[in-house]
């Protein structure tokens, strides 16, 4: 246990609403807080209050709650184009000024005051000894501003000459040559840099002339997330996970083969459980609402918690699991549990892909262009009956200990900071 109380900005900002984030942020600070107890861990204003109150985190905002003032919802085909244009433009403009502010604050060592959001920014960013970026997929053009923003960060924290690390990182895909650039120049002055998995990311880096040596494949970040409570593995159960996402190649009619899936399975007494990964309502409480109310599955039910470790605790009943969340199959392949993954997208078939290879199972990634119930039924039939998970658990310890010599060296390296 170290005594020499540091400060570190830990950059993650999803966990105020997708569980998947809200996961890793949870494991990553845990392990922090059990060797450095008298550390201060700045967070994401977003991080539910549970969170920040069991491990003692500092709530700040980041320069994405700065920059989101300039990123309003409009309606209009025409009025969408100026006002974006306009918008992004007042977003730029803030940023250089963010980052002029910074460096001038550094060389004067001033700390600001107020309470406006970029002066509550400014000091964390300041007052921090590292910048430590949890893991995630949020280093992609699909949400622009929010990598942008965290690359940024990262980038002016390199220019006041502090460490960043990065820890189970999935890079990409990128659209546009600023981000590229953005991602080039954090990644080539990191210290320490981690990618969850062996997919295109070492791939994307060498493209950008980011040294191999600098990089390495360990494991995400919620890999070794504890789960919140012991359950048996249940026969005939089926864990889900469904989402109306912009991400599919069709949702009616991927939606549709699901369905007809769970008909057959419901028809041969199995049970259904239906994770629910995301807060906002219309991504997947609205459908699985409806489903129960329905009827047609008699033995369904909706596994729903503000803790992820609770789902992780849940999906450990399942015989087989069927999902689109990354973290759906993380948690359902380190429980031993079978699962096939659902991609369309780039976006989703890298992270997918290489979860699925990383536990020696390419095959489990389907392209949801080219599935049919037939198909699914008896995919998900033969693997509930085949005798893989003693596989599953000898490569989820194989992977744990990979993560947990990655925590130990980026600890070493933080603690002599």
């Amino acid at each position: 246990m170290q005594s020499t109380n540091r400060t570190l900005l830990l950059l993650n900002t999803g966990a105020g609403e997708n569980l998947g984030d809200r996961a890793m942020l949870i494991n990553t600070v845990r392990l922090l807080r059990e060797r450095h107890p008298d550390w201060t861990l700045l967070v994401s204003s977003r991080t539910p209050a549970f969170i920040a109150e069991e491990y003692r985190l500092t709530p700040v905002s980041f320069m994405i709650d700065c920059l989101s003032r300039w990123a309003g919802r409009h309606h209009g085909a025409s009025a969408h184009k100026w006002t974006s244009l306009f918008h992004a433009t007042l977003g730029s403009i803030e940023f250089l000024l963010l980052a002029l502010v910074t460096i001038t604050c550094q060389a004067i060592s001033y700390r600001p005051a107020g309470r406006f959001m970029e002066a509550e920014f400014l000091r964390s960013l300041l007052d921090a000894d590292a910048v430590y970026f949890v893991g995630g997929g949020y280093l992609t053009d699909q949400g622009k501003l929010e990598c942008r923003a965290l690359l940024t960060t990262g980038l002016l924290a390199t220019w006041l000459r502090k460490p960043v690390v990065l820890s189970g990182q999935g890079l990409g895909p990128y659209s546009t040559a600023i981000t590229r650039w953005l991602l080039r120049r954090v990644a080539t002055r990191a210290t320490m840099m981690g990618l969850r998995d062996a997919g295109e990311g070492q791939a994307l880096l060498a493209s950008l002339g980011v040294p191999g040596i600098h990089v390495e494949t360990v494991c995400d970040d919620a890999l070794t997330l504890p789960a919140h409570h012991s359950v048996e593995a249940e026969s005939r159960t089926i864990g889900i996970h469904w989402r109306v996402s912009p991400h599919q190649a069709d949702t009616a009619r991927v939606q549709q083969t699901l369905e007809d899936t769970l008909d057959k399975l419901a028809r041969n007494g199995w049970t259904i459980l239906l994770f629910q990964f995301h807060e906002r309502e219309k991504y997947e409480a609205d459908i699985y609402t409806h489903w129960l109310a329905s009827g047609r599955w008699p033995k369904a039910q909706v596994i729903r918690d503000l803790d992820p470790r609770v789902l992780r605790a849940e999906v450990a009943r399942c015989t087989v699991g069927l999902g689109m969340a990354y973290h759906f199959s993380v948690f359902a392949l380190s429980a031993a549990v079978p699962v096939l993954g659902l991609w369309h997208k780039p976006y989703y078939r890298d992270k997918i892909a290489g979860l699925m290879t990383a536990f020696e199972h390419p095959e489990w990634a389907l392209d949801d262009r080219n599935i049919s119930s037939e198909q699914l039924y008896a995919v998900l039939t033969q693997m509930a009956s085949s005798d893989c998970r003693a596989t599953l658990r000898a490569r989820g310890r194989a992977l744990a200990a990979t993560h947990q010599d990655w925590q130990n060296r980026l600890d070493a390296r933080l603690s002599v900071l």
